[in-house]
């Protein structure tokens, strides 16, 4: 039996241990825990990209707690926690996992490395909930390691909602109605000039419905929840129990 962590931020509702559980081997356990940083509001503007860039050290106090209990991979729910390092969102992961002594995977890094498996540079950004110091940080991200971020826009900047406000709101309660128009609208405006649409924001969760969305669009379709779980699958060294799930999971 393998035992993976889940850390996640201490104001957003981490439910990604029951969802990695539909497709873990079976007698995988999973347990949660937040990484220990005050100061995050529940609104985009105060969840600072500042602060989180300073939480290296709280992760790494938090991957190790789960560590000593016993887990054999700790996963990190949050894209920016890694991806606010840019060319170094991996050497992150890396630094984590020697001290900590159990593979750690981060959210963003295994974003890169999604999309360098499905060997595509061209991406389309869903930026989901992201205003414009978020949606810099992800091209940023994208950017310097290696990819053309050939188009990008946010739910705002589609009309998929009206305000900043109502943003905000739909950020913290992961409607995959919303999701999914969101990653349909992405792929028509990119039109021929993507090779992959990349969806940013923790909370804008695909599994369950990458499959259905790529056949739709025509393009494979990376999240951070499908990123995450194949990142911990390899690191578990295992696969999905099932098919099904879309490109990504289904290439393990």
């Amino acid at each position: 039996m393998k035992r993976v962590g889940f850390l996640g931020p201490l104001t957003a509702w981490n439910d990604l241990p029951l969802d990695f559980l539909r497709l873990a081997p079976e007698g995988t356990s999973v347990a949660g825990a937040f990484i220990p940083t005050r100061g995050l509001g529940r609104r985009m503007a105060g969840f600072s990209l500042d602060l989180i860039a300073e939480a290296l050290p709280a992760m790494r106090e938090a991957a190790q707690d789960l560590a000593e209990a016993g887990a054999d991979v700790v996963a990190q729910f949050g894209i920016p926690f890694s991806l606010i390092h840019a060319e170094r969102a991996r050497d992150v992961q890396s630094g984590l996992t020697d001290t900590v002594g159990v593979p750690v995977v981060l959210m963003g890094a295994a974003m890169l490395d999604a999309l360098d498996h499905l060997g595509v540079r061209r991406i389309a950004v869903a930026s989901g909930y992201y205003p414009g110091d978020w949606a810099s940080m992800a091209r940023r991200g994208l950017e310097s390691n290696g990819f053309d971020v050939v188009f990008q826009q946010n739910w705002v900047e589609q009309g998929i909602v009206g305000s900043v406000e109502e943003s905000d709101r739909l950020a913290w309660e992961q409607d995959s109605a919303v999701t999914n128009a969101h990653v349909l609208r992405t792929a028509e405006r990119a039109g021929d000039s993507a090779d992959a649409v990349a969806v940013f924001g923790g909370g804008l969760r695909l599994l369950g419905y990458a499959a259905e969305l790529e056949a739709k669009v025509g393009l494979p379709v990376v999240a951070g929840d499908l990123a995450l779980y194949r990142a911990t699958l390899r690191a578990m060294g295992a696969k999905p129990r099932t098919t099904g799930w879309g490109r990504l999971l289904d290439s393990l």
